[in-house]
């Protein structure tokens, strides 16, 4: 209960992350703006548990450089892949993660995730279908990037899963921070130029993204992660969409329609019929 509470903090504040980084890109160029993100992440998590951090650090090196490395992959592919394609079309391809991860532990584990399962991660698709608007056209170089971003999502999911199991979190977040931030900086440095200052304009929002979406909300899914099953997070954590599109309403005025409030709806029951599958398995172990 306390892992999916976790996730469930994770998928509220990075929804209401949506509309502040909308606004941050606006200020700095994006990778700057990432690697702003992780340091000050980084530094945040040193600065609270180092003496966890200097315990664990070898032990969680492999596992964190790998988690770092997935997730700037995810983020980079996603961000290039919006250069072609629109925004609706990219938030619903990476939203099918949420169906790969279950598909992809039957494959490798030979462990099948349940029916009940399978119609969730199925019926969270559907919902964000509905929740991102027109998806027509034909398949493009944009698509491409954004199912390899679907994919390298769920192997990430997976990969903490299985590195959290065994190390201490905490330490974990701490090497996958780091690992993000440092590629981040060289794509900086390759692709970008330098912000000549900070702008005081969005330092509120960039205040917020880095405690609450970057600090607190990677860490605490590492940490929730050590407890959740992977298909079972990322339905919880496909609720970052409906918090993301309830933060877009609220401050920047975006409009709500029909065919998006029975998108929420679907993937609120798709998180029910998720939680349902859990006490099922958990009745049938003690059993």
């Amino acid at each position: 209960m306390l892992a999916d509470l976790g996730l469930l903090y994770c998928a509220f504040f990075w929804g209401l992350s949506f509309p502040t980084m909308k606004i941050l890109i606006g200020i700095y160029p994006a990778s700057w703006l990432l690697f702003l993100r992780f340091t000050a992440g980084s530094l945040m998590i040193y600065i609270f548990f180092h003496s966890r951090i200097n315990e664990s650090f070898r032990k969680v090196l492999k596992g964190g450089v790998i988690i770092g490395v997935l997730l700037f992959l995810a983020i980079t592919t996603q961000t290039i892949g919006l250069k072609y394609i629109g925004g609706g079309r990219s938030a619903f391809i990476s939203a099918t993660y949420v169906l790969m991860v279950p598909l992809i532990i039957w494959a490798l584990r030979r462990i099948f995730p349940g029916w009940v399962t399978l119609f969730a991660a199925v019926l969270c698709v559907s919902g964000m279908y509905l929740l991102t608007g027109d998806i027509s056209g034909s398949f493009n170089f944009g698509d491409f990037l954004t199912v390899i971003c679907a994919f390298t999502f769920a192997v990430q999911v997976i990969a903490i899963s299985h590195y959290a199991h065994d190390c201490d979190p905490v330490a974990l977040s701490f090497v996958e921070f780091v690992s993000f931030a440092l590629l981040s900086l060289i794509s900086s440095l390759i692709f970008e130029t330098p912000p000549e200052y900070l702008s005081f304009n969005g330092l509120p929002e960039l205040l917020f993204t880095i405690i609450f979406a970057t600090f607190g909300c990677y860490m605490v899914q590492i940490c929730a992660q050590k407890y959740a099953d992977p298909s079972h997070a990322t339905i919880i954590m496909s609720l970052e969409s409906v918090f993301g599109l309830a933060g877009s309403i609220i401050f920047l005025g975006e409009s709500l329609t029909l065919r998006m409030l029975i998108g929420c709806a679907l993937i609120f029951i798709s998180v029910l019929a998720s939680e349902f599958s859990l006490i099922l398995r958990q009745g049938k172990k003690r059993r």
